[in-house]
């Protein structure tokens, strides 16, 4: 088994799935499954832990790494879940390293949660994609919602 990519929520984070499997093939990752959540609902983290549970069942040596939306608000939650094997937040999961280490050093060496405060990114990702696995059109990236704080969920500005 290689990298697969379980995606729920918007356009961004089907996006944003492409640059985290890209990434973590190129940091040497392999035998995992990464699992972008949404928050927009509480239906929307109910199926992603739904889906986590389902794919240790059906994968019981992959890793699974929870990140996305869900996992950016509810970290603590999804580290909870004795299927999770790593949580990264909405800005670890763009990053080769957020992968590298795990691929190098194996999940047991490195924290089980990586999630920062999504209000402290100041810089949006510039990642470019060759194409979207399994379809004929590709979204265009003209924005990151709102600076990849996600302008279809529950992540906002306190204002």
């Amino acid at each position: 088994m290689s990298i697969d990519v379980v995606t729920f929520g918007c356009r961004l984070n089907a996006y944003e799935s492409e640059v985290m499997k890209s990434e973590a093939e190129a940091a040497g990752l392999k035998d995992a499954v990464l699992i972008n959540t949404c928050a927009v609902t509480n239906e929307a983290v109910r199926q992603a832990r739904q889906t986590i549970r389902k794919t240790r069942r059906e994968n019981p040596n992959a890793r699974i790494i929870v990140t996305g939306c869900a996992a950016q608000t509810e970290a603590e939650t999804f580290a909870e879940m004795g299927e999770v094997d790593l949580v990264l937040g909405n800005s670890e999961k763009l990053e080769r390293a957020s992968y590298g280490r795990v691929a190098q050093f194996g999940i047991e060496e490195t924290e089980k949660v990586r999630v920062n405060d999504i209000m402290s990114v100041r810089e949006t990702a510039g990642h470019l994609i060759d194409g979207l696995e399994g379809r004929s059109r590709a979204f265009v990236q003209v924005q990151n919602g709102c600076d990849h704080r996600c302008t279809f969920c529950i992540i906002l500005w306190p204002w």
